[in-house]
């Protein structure tokens, strides 16, 4: 089994890098290679880092989007032949066994097209509560989500070069969303991790769609649902739902687990 760590990094992080590697060289399981998505850090500053990497792809020339650094990444592990790339946002870290329990995880049933783990504040306080045990229908993270690059792994076995060709389309600030879901529709189900915690560190930058901005939800979500709409006519249905909706009747009170974009839930009876 080959497997890879793989985070993309960038200037605005770079507070919380060191505290990565730490994380990153300091697993219990040490058999797994390293794969640096380079953002926006010059030369210069890239020698300026305690970077060690097996894989190392440099996007700083091309200025591409965040979305597009995902999609290089799961590109650049594909080509290299991994069979799961566990990911991690650079201002995060994670539990110092995640890489053992992610590959425990695999090794034991390699038909889940992703896996995915608990996240956690520093503190130890769940963020996302009452994940499930596996998920099988994209109706789990069709009105909110619980799945990010962060928290997951990729089986790379289960997505070929075409499909990864097709993921520019989802280029939008919830690309993690957008590829979640087309795990879901086109390649196969996920299963949880646990023991495996993500931890979350709480920023400005870091809290995006954990907020009660409606009109903000509102904006990502209908961008979310016509990109993923041009493919299926589920999410025409819900583009088209929430376009009727009024969002000044919203209550945003009511609560979700802590989910990402949870505060605009709409009935859906839609048969998928």
């Amino acid at each position: 089994m080959k497997v890879a760590f793989g985070t993309v990094i960038y200037k605005q992080a770079r507070e919380y890098f060191d505290d990565l590697m730490y994380c990153v060289f300091h697993q219990t399981d040490s058999e797994f290679d390293v794969l640096i998505v380079n953002d926006n850090y010059s030369k210069d500053e890239l020698k300026n880092l305690n970077m060690d990497a097996d894989v190392f792809v440099d996007l700083e020339p091309r200025h591409v989007s965040i979305a597009q650094t995902r999609v290089e990444m799961i590109r650049a592990a594909k080509n290299a032949g991994y069979d799961l790339l566990i990911v991690s946002d650079a201002d995060d870290t994670f539990a110092l066994n995640r890489i053992e329990e992610y590959k425990k995880a695999y090794q034991l049933d390699k038909s889940y097209a992703f896996y995915y783990n608990e996240l956690v504040t520093e503190d130890g306080k769940v963020v996302l509560e009452n994940l499930p045990d596996r998920v099988d229908s994209v109706r789990a993270i069709s009105q909110s989500n619980f799945i990010g690059m962060s928290i997951a792994a990729i089986n790379l076995n289960m997505i070929d070069d075409a499909f990864i060709d097709t993921l520019s389309e989802g280029d939008c600030p919830v690309f993690d969303w957008y590829f979640y879901t087309r795990l879901l529709m086109d390649i196969g189900p996920g299963k949880l991790v646990k023991n495996a915690a993500t931890i979350y560190r709480i920023h400005d930058n870091n809290q995006v769609g954990t907020t009660h901005d409606v009109q903000q939800e509102l904006s990502v979500k209908l961008t979310h649902y016509s990109n993923l709409a041009k493919r299926y006519p589920y999410f025409k249905h819900l583009y088209d739902d929430l376009k009727a909706l009024d969002i000044n009747k919203i209550d945003t009170s009511v609560s979700h687990n802590g989910y990402w974009w949870s505060n605009i839930i709409m009935e859906d009876s839609y048969e998928i």
